[in-house]
């Protein structure tokens, strides 16, 4: 069957229904399918604040523990400095951050919500629990519920 039969296929058929052997339009590629859509998403609904989803996850991250060092963020975020780096280089030259020297180590930089990202953080919020509705609102509340203890069960058994 040919990527485009199988996409034909499982699109045409109830989940009860479908192979659920390895294929190139199998599960893994599902979750990366719903994952790629999902940033997508996220991006469009933060660019009239002039951020991306990647630039979201840190203000989250650093509302949640305001100060934290650069390191620490890359590491908590899961990505390179270099590209936190980045991003912190565009939220601080966009005013949404403030990079401050560690009082007792210069070498460590540690970064700081300002008022400007302060003040988004409502609309943030708002954007994030749009996009939870629209992802999840069409699943009943026990579903919802076996989705992520799924999602949770697939997360434990790769790390």
């Amino acid at each position: 069957m040919s990527l485009m039969q199988c996409a034909a296929h499982n699109e045409d058929s109830a989940p009860e229904a479908l192979d659920l052997k390895f294929t190139p339009l199998g599960t893994g590629y599902l979750l990366a399918e719903v994952t790629r859509l999902l940033r997508a998403s996220v991006d469009r609904r933060m660019l009239d604040l002039g951020l991306t989803g990647s630039m979201w996850r840190v203000l989250v991250y650093l509302q949640r523990e305001d100060g934290r060092s650069q390191a620490d963020l890359a590491k908590e975020l899961e990505v390179s400095r270099a590209s936190l780096g980045q991003m912190i280089d565009r939220l601080e030259h966009s005013g949404h951050v403030q990079r401050r020297a560690h009082p007792d180590d210069r070498r460590i930089w540690r970064v700081f919500l300002t008022e400007k990202s302060q003040e988004i953080m409502p609309s943030l919020g708002e954007k994030a629990q749009a996009l939870h509705q629209q992802t999840f609102g069409r699943l009943a509340k026990d579903e919802h519920r076996a989705l992520v203890a799924t999602l949770m069960t697939l997360r434990d058994s790769l790390t």
